[in-house]
């Protein structure tokens, strides 16, 4: 399922990065579903007037911009909760634990924050919030240039 806000505002990021942020968190999600009755919920928001904490950041950053993957399967335990984004920390017997490290670093360096919680009734929510496009920003990218916070309106 998809619910979408169709007046978002545009991000500045690499396009790449964010689509395997996205494909690994759909995967890990249809991996957690029931094949007969599971459901995944993909949303798109903007919230207004929230400031967080980021790392790097001197001050509390507006991330106005919220991507939701949302399932039905078991969720995620409170004794993982912790260490969910920590490289090689897996509960799939196949796992390399790589995948939600890679996903919190690519968030990151895209000066965003993911969160997990809880779905009532059962399931996990992943929450992803970006900071929306900045213009000084990108017109201070020099051509080439692969650092943090670079990349392409998307």
């Amino acid at each position: 399922e998809e619910v979408y806000d169709p007046s978002l505002p545009p991000v500045f990021g690499n396009r790449d990065q964010l689509i395997q942020v996205f494909l690994n968190l759909l995967k890990n999600a249809g991996e957690a579903v029931d094949a007969d009755d599971g459901t995944i919920i993909i949303s798109t928001r903007y919230q207004h007037g929230v400031r967080l904490a980021v790392a790097g950041a001197d001050a509390r950053v507006h991330l106005p911009l919220v991507v939701s993957v949302r399932d039905n399967g078991p969720g995620i335990s409170p004794d993982m909760r912790e260490s969910l984004f920590d490289p090689f920390v897996t509960t799939k017997p196949t796992g390399t634990g790589l995948g939600l490290a890679l996903v919190a670093k690519i968030i990151n360096d895209h000066g965003g924050v993911i969160e997990v919680k809880d779905v009532p009734g059962g399931g996990a929510e992943f929450q992803i919030m970006l900071p929306i496009y900045n213009r000084a920003l990108a017109e201070d990218v020099d051509e080439g240039e692969t650092m943090k916070n670079r990349g392409e309106t998307v």
